[in-house]
């Protein structure tokens, strides 16, 4: 059957781990057994002999390396085509350069703010706003047109008690950041078609004009999906990935790391974020090669420099003062309002996606319409909110210096008069904006992240409390509140204090981001214990963290994971004394199975006392079943030793039902198993099977009691 078996990989068939099939839709990789099954194919490549065999093995060390490479420069063109893309059409809002229309109005500018070649619109207010507003809305459209393009349904999953799931998911690939969907992948859930071709082109244009339409989100979340669509696209010319969903996922945790080196000129950040945030596995090795993939696609999107502005920092400062021992208060203050902005933002935004989804799934462009226009009449009378969003916090993050009063923007101005009632009215109705529509617009059917969000509500919030600082720069704060609040937002720690270091170049303001992200991090997890990464379309996600937090609680025992009895009696096998079955009665099971909506089954086979002799996934059984001459059709067959045996995992992991429940969470999430038996304490009878999909089900129903 070497249509069906790699050939590389037979030698799994003699060994009592056997072989397996490409996994199923929406179902969990077993890490353990592809690491046993890359060993089995790194060892039949390492045999060979001769010249050939020399290169094989020097491209075997060095595939990785290749394709950490490729992934770079790949994420560095389409990085350079969404900022191009973003900067012209997001422009357009306010006016044109007359001598280049492609250009936006920093490219056409440069290195100036304001110049001849720069054309508005028009300068009365009404006519200024409607063609704000009107460009703003075909802009939305478009970017929530081309996401319809994505559509797809996923189907429903059985609960923790063995339920179906109900009807099947009407979800779109292109929507949303991304991130939670990248992290389900990366944790061991297969998800088909999340990074195709198809989907990296609809997420790279549908951001560019949900961005450029000014509404409160940003590409950076999208940029992780595009990087690691790009990742999954050239790891899948390497066998050595394709065929291995665990190499696969550590290739695309490498990918993952160029999208902030692109989306913020960040890449030591990118690759700390990918380590703190996104991979569940990140062994040395995937480090380094991150480090490379981060580097290559910083250096690639400097050459192409798509702003024309010949700079890779977004933010680059030089404030000229330094901040006093007496300004920790505000910052600690900052990293308060950061953690109550995130904990509200997780609350607001759950709710707000929860009362409006019936809606929102029936009619998203309409949902879109109503939130664009309702952005454009609140952001753009107020002066400070009216510019593009990163326009906007390099704004705010511009230090106001005695000496250049000439050529200074309206901030400054406002700073230096002497009534400045009308500013800080802006900045309040500009904070109170900036969270009330980053809230709103979460859920949106087009490409959006909350990065940007998080750091313009951060920043103007920031620079109103730096109105009440002496002798200190209120762009001080507006960098610290800008960290603040999206550290309450992400919850990152220490790759948001090396991505706020790179954005701004300010070595010197290392601990204020640090007292700002560290109490906003206490302050988010004590209010609100889900963040708006846990999430996913595929239910529930929970990071180890999160699950064994769950756990520690309950203190419950892995018997409270032994499934009901009809679904036990489903997946299990009786082989009898000969080890023999017959194929209906396999058909049969795995019928009753898929009818209830287990999609990521394993059959336990035991004997007549009940002694377990082996376990074999839903992939190999419904091949074996379904292959015409696979199986005997009217006559027992050996499942051992006959034409089954090579699919037979001889030696699945086992855990005691008086266990500690903290044990089979441990081995879930540090092994990266796809299903544990459980047995009996004294007599090691089976008693049950846990999937991965029902455990964190079963963690989940544990943490809404």
């Amino acid at each position: 059957m070497s249509s069906v078996l790699s050939k590389d990989e037979l030698a799994l068939a003699d060994t009592a781990i056997g072989e397996r099939l490409p996994y199923n839709a929406y179902t969990t990789i077993d890490w353990l057994h592809d690491l046993i099954k890359d060993a089995f194919r790194f060892r039949t490549v390492k045999a060979q002999r001769g010249v050939r065999g020399a290169f094989a093995a020097a491209y075997e060390d060095y595939q990785g390396w290749i394709a950490a490479v490729l992934v770079g420069i790949m994420t560095a063109f389409v990085a350079f085509f969404v900022d191009f893309a973003e900067s012209s059409f997001g422009d357009l809002k306010f006016g044109h350069c007359a001598r280049n229309p492609l250009h936006g109005r920093e490219a056409c500018c440069f290195p100036k703010e304001e110049c001849a070649d720069w054309r508005l619109w028009s300068d009365a207010f009404g006519s200024s706003f409607t063609i704000y507003a009107g460009v703003a809305w075909m802009l939305a459209m478009a970017a929530g047109l081309v996401t319809k393009l994505t559509r797809a349904e996923i189907p429903a999953f059985a609960s923790h008690d063995g339920a179906h799931g109900g009807e099947n998911k009407v979800i779109y690939m292109a929507a949303g950041s991304g991130i939670p969907e990248i992290k389900l992948l990366l944790s061991g859930f297969e998800f088909p078609n999340l990074l195709s071709f198809k989907v990296l082109v609809v997420k790279a244009l549908g951001a560019s004009l949900a961005v450029a339409s000014g509404l409160c989100l940003g590409k950076e979340g999208p940029f992780v999906h595009i990087s690691s669509s790009a990742g999954y696209i050239v790891a899948s010319l390497f066998p050595k990935f394709r065929d291995n969903g665990r190499r696969m996922r550590e290739m695309l945790a490498v990918a993952c790391s160029s999208a902030l080196a692109v989306a913020f000129g960040s890449p030591v950040g990118g690759v700390l974020f990918v380590y703190e945030e996104m991979s569940s596995q990140f062994p040395r090795k995937v480090l380094w090669r991150a480090f490379l993939c981060s580097l290559i696609a910083a250096i690639m999107l400097k050459a192409l420099d798509p702003g024309r502005t010949g700079r890779l920092v977004l933010f680059e400062t030089n404030y000229g003062v330094a901040y006093k021992p007496q300004n920790y208060i505000f910052f600690l203050l900052l990293g308060l309002a950061g953690g109550l902005f995130g904990a509200a933002f997780c609350k607001g935004s759950l709710i707000w996606t929860r009362r409006m989804k019936p809606f929102i799934n029936k009619y998203p462009l309409t949902e879109l319409s109503v939130i664009v226009l309702v952005t454009a009449l609140l952001q753009y009378p107020n002066p400070i909110t009216r510019e593009p969003a990163l326009l906007m916090i390099k704004n705010l993050l511009k230090g106001c210096q005695a000496d250049e009063s000439e050529g200074e923007g309206w901030i400054c101005q406002q700073e230096r008069a002497e009534d400045k009632t009308a500013y800080y009215g802006w900045l309040i109705y500009g904070s109170v904006v900036k969270i009330v529509m980053t809230i709103l617009t979460t859920g949106a059917k087009i490409p959006s992240g909350l990065i940007v969000p998080a750091l313009g509500a951060g920043a103007v919030f920031g620079r109103l409390v730096g109105q009440i600082v002496p002798d200190t720069s209120p762009a001080i704060f507006a960098m610290v509140g800008a960290a603040a609040f999206l550290a309450g937002v992400s919850r990152m720690t220490v790759s948001l204090t090396v991505i706020m270091l790179e954005l701004t170049g300010e070595v010197e303001y290392i601990p204020p981001f640090m007292i700002a992200i560290l109490t906003a991090k206490v302050v988010v997890d004590a209010l609100h214990e889900e963040g708006v990464n846990d999430h996913t379309v595929l239910g529930e996600y929970l990071e180890h963290e999160h699950a064994a937090n769950i756990v520690r609680r309950s203190g419950g025992l892995v018997e409270e994971l032994i499934p009901p009895l009809q679904s036990m009696a489903d997946m299990t096998v009786h082989v009898g004394p000969e080890y023999k079955v017959l194929k209906q009665s396999l058909a049969h099971k795995l019928n009753r199975m898929r009818r209830h909506g287990q999609r990521d089954a394993a059959f336990v086979l035991v004997d007549d006392r009940d002694q377990l002799h082996g376990i074999i996934s839903e992939a190999e059984l419904d091949f074996a079943v379904h292959e015409p001459g696979f199986l005997p059709d009217n006559e027992p067959f050996d499942i051992l030793m006959g034409p089954m045996s090579a699919f037979v995992d001889r030696s699945p992991l086992t855990v005691n039902a008086t266990a500690p429940l903290e044990m089979v969470v441990e081995m879930f999430y540090q092994l990266g198993l796809r299903h544990v038996v459980i047995v009996e304490e004294a007599s090691s009878r089976v008693l049950g099977v846990v999937l991965k999909q029902q455990l964190t089900m079963y963690l989940e129903h544990l943490r809404t009691l």
